[in-house]
C-alpha cells in the first residue's frame, strides 16, 4: 500500500482555476492507473475541482476550513497545512509508505507495484526526472531535478491533530512529514533510516504554467537551466512507452 498526498492550492490564490483543474485531473489520472490496486490518493483543498473522470473511493478529498492565502509565502504555509492534514488521515489509517505529489505533475504507473514489492525498505528518493514545458509535446531529462521522496512514515512521523497545522516552522521540526522534499532525505540518513536511490524514472515536473510554487519561489537554479540546454528533446507524440506509463492520453 502507498498513500499519494496532493495538497492542492485554492481557487481564489490560482492565476487561472481552469487551468489549475486541468494539470490537476492529468496529475490525479496518472496517480490513480497504477498497474497495482494497493494505492489511495488523499487530496487537500479549500475548492474540490471538476473531475473529468470517474474515481472509486481510493480518492479523498479532505476540505480545509482555513484562510485562503493572499500572497507566496502564505501560499507556501497553505500548502504546507495541507500536507499537515493528509499526514494526520495516514497516521489515523496506521500511517505507511507516502508520496506527497505536486498537484500538476505526472507520475509513473509503476510506482505502486514496485513499493508493493519492496516493503521492507525505509523509502527511496527520486533523484532524477522528466521536464515537461507547457504547451510543448516534448519532454528534457532532467539530472538536477526536485526530489521527490517516497517515505514509509510511522504515527509518529505523523501529525497527531491540526492545532500547530499553520504554524510556519514548529511541524517541520515535530513532523517528518512536514519537512521540505530536499530535506527529507538528509534527515532520514542522519536517523538511520536512509533511502534508497528510487530505480526508474518515476516524475515528470511539468513548468511553466503560471502557477508553479517552486518556479514562482525562484528555485529554478541557473545550473538547471544551462543543462537543460544540452538535453536532447523527448518527443512525446512518438514516444508510446511513455505517454502510457505516465497516462498522458490527452496529446
Amino acid at each position: 500500500m502507498i498513500y499519494f498526498g496532493i495538497p492542492l492550492r485554492s481557487r481564489e490564490s490560482s492565476n487561472n482555476w481552469a487551468r489549475i483543474e486541468l494539470l490537476f485531473n492529468r496529475t490525479l489520472w496518472s496517480l490513480y492507473n497504477q498497474t497495482s490496486p494497493n494505492f489511495r490518493i488523499i487530496i487537500a483543498c479549500h475548492d474540490i475541482p471538476k473531475l473529468t473522470r470517474n474515481y472509486d473511493s481510493r480518492v479523498e478529498f479532505l476540505k480545509v476550513d482555513i484562510e485562503t492565502p493572499k500572497n507566496l509565502y502564505q501560499q507556501m504555509c497553505d500548502k504546507g497545512y495541507k500536507v499537515h492534514a493528509i499526514g494526520l488521515k495516514i497516521r489515523k489509517y496506521g500511517g505507511g509508505f507516502t508520496l506527497i505529489a505536486d498537484a500538476d505533475d505526472l507520475y509513473s504507473n509503476q510506482i505502486a507495484s514496485f513499493v508493493e514489492n519492496n516493503t521492507k525498505e525505509f523509502g527511496w528518493v527520486m533523484k532524477t526526472g522528466y521536464e515537461f514545458f507547457w504547451t510543448k509535446n516534448f519532454l528534457k531529462l532532467s539530472f538536477k531535478h526536485p526530489e521527490q521522496p517516497i517515505v514509509k512514515y510511522g504515527v509518529e512521523d505523523l501529525p497527531e491533530n491540526l492545532l500547530d497545522a499553520y504554524d510556519p516552522s514548529a511541524p517541520r521540526q515535530k513532523y517528518l512529514i512536514r519537512k521540505g522534499h530536499g530535506d527529507i532525505a538528509k534527515y532520514c540518513k542522519n536517523n538511520d533510516r536512509t533511502l534508497k536511490k528510487f530505480p526508474f524514472i518515476g516524475h515528470i515536473y511539468v513548468k511553466y504554467h503560471g502557477d508553479n510554487h517552486s518556479i514562482l519561489n525562484g528555485q529554478d537554479s541557473i545550473y538547471r537551466r544551462i543543462s537543460r540546454c544540452f538535453m536532447p528533446k523527448i518527443d512525446l507524440i512518438k514516444n508510446e512507452k511513455i505517454r502510457n506509463e505516465f497516462s498522458i492520453d490527452w496529446l
